[in-house]
């Protein structure tokens, strides 16, 4: 039985990327070994990440989303986000050609972040 899911992305500074992801982002930090990190996404879903020989990531690349249930939660984390020090790269909103009601933010790897409520769709 699967019970859940990790998956992983390289990165260029493993200390700056747990910084954001526990300090801006505020996930909880559940593994932490040499060189690699895993964060629990709530509900079963982890991001891990891991600093390669290489330090070479994915930049631009890759939007890694987190799912809220409602527009107003996603209103609230982008708040929450600008109060530890964050820098979206604008307010939430709906897009233009998907039910999508979003804002993004910019990982120390260069991955976008999305905190997202899907419209009609239950994550």
């Amino acid at each position: 039985m699967i019970t859940s899911n990790v998956a992983f992305y390289p990165c260029v500074d493993i200390e700056k990327t747990e910084q954001f992801y526990s300090k801006i982002i505020g996930l909880k930090l559940v593994f932490s070994g040499p060189g690699s990190r895993i964060f629990a996404c709530g509900a079963g879903g982890h991001f891990g990440f891991v600093e390669y020989s290489d330090k070479k990531a994915a930049k631009g690349r890759l939007c890694l989303s987190l799912n809220c249930e409602t527009e107003e939660q996603v209103s609230e984390y982008y708040q929450a986000v600008i109060r530890a020090g964050g820098k979206p790269k604008g307010e939430p909103g709906l897009h233009l050609f998907q039910p999508v009601f979003s804002f993004f933010i910019e990982d120390p790897n260069g991955y976008l972040v999305e905190f997202q409520r899907i419209q009609g769709v239950q994550l």
